[in-house]
């Protein structure tokens, strides 16, 4: 038999050594300060301040100006290596402005962001930052929410995959009075409980956002459409007007009898 000299058994291999400096060079990676990484790809970000830890775990403080308000909040994350498998930085999220919690995971692609099991609640505080209405003091449920959407923008990406290529779970509310202004003058709706259910949907060769809003019984109230270039097509049936007193229509009550089309977040705002 060959003999094994006891030099080439100690001495180890150059692959080993090639790996032992990959692990430190990633630990060293994931100890960078997670503010400085923010200073470096996103300088004088008005929607990040005084962020914390590093990239693996750390914490952040955000604003959303929306409104003359701008909605405030903090957010936590915990790296998720594996993700990097796929191609993708993923993080476990926890975000929360005043009574507001939401948490879930998020990824980050090349050209694609995603979602994953998004759960918590929004407090009727943080909406009435969001929208000018009258609002009962109920909260939204987030339940499970999933999305992926896809830009076409990059080069050699395929543009019929762009918009909300994935989608699923639903949001909960129980309803009440809302009182919304328009042309100087405010309109009450007695919203009933509903669900909205989220799927994907192509519509006129576009990926979009679905929210179906349904009643307890199940019964169609209306129709939520956000496309790849955030506009935001609105249907609102019979069934749900009939809520509002100073209402006096007739149709089926499946009818869409209200159809808005306008940007996301137009006129959300405007205190």
């Amino acid at each position: 038999m060959p003999q094994v000299s006891a030099s080439s058994v100690k001495r180890p291999r150059k692959l080993w050594w090639l790996l032992g400096l990959v692990l430190f060079a990633l630990f060293a990676l994931l100890q960078m300060p997670a503010a400085w990484v923010v200073e470096k790809y996103a300088p004088q970000s008005p929607y990040i301040q005084h962020v914390s830890g590093n990239l693996w775990q750390g914490s952040a403080i955000w604003q959303i100006p929306i409104s003359a308000t701008p909605l405030t909040g903090a957010a936590e994350w915990s790296w998720q290596p594996w993700q990097l498998l796929l191609g993708k930085l993923g993080a476990e999220v926890d975000m929360s402005t005043g009574q507001t919690r939401l948490n879930g995971q998020v990824k980050i692609g090349r050209s694609s962001w995603q979602v994953n099991d998004m759960s918590g609640k929004i407090a009727p505080e943080t909406l009435a930052n969001v929208v000018d209405w009258q609002l009962p003091n109920t909260p939204i449920q987030v339940n499970d929410v999933s999305l992926q959407r896809q830009s076409g923008s990059d080069k050699g990406s395929d543009n019929n995959a762009s918009g909300f290529t994935q989608a699923d779970g639903q949001l909960t509310w129980v309803g009440g009075e809302v009182g919304y202004p328009s042309g100087g003058k405010i309109f009450y709706i007695t919203m009933p409980a509903m669900r909205a259910q989220l799927s994907q949907e192509q519509k006129n060769s576009q990926n979009l956002l679905h929210i179906n809003l349904l009643n307890n019984q199940d019964k169609r109230l209306g129709d939520l459409y956000i496309d790849g270039d955030n506009m935001l097509d609105v249907s609102l049936t019979q069934r749900l007007l009939e809520n509002m007193p100073e209402y006096s229509g007739q149709a089926p009550q499946d009818t869409p009898v209200v159809s808005v089309r306008q940007p996301l977040l137009s006129g959300l705002g405007g205190r």
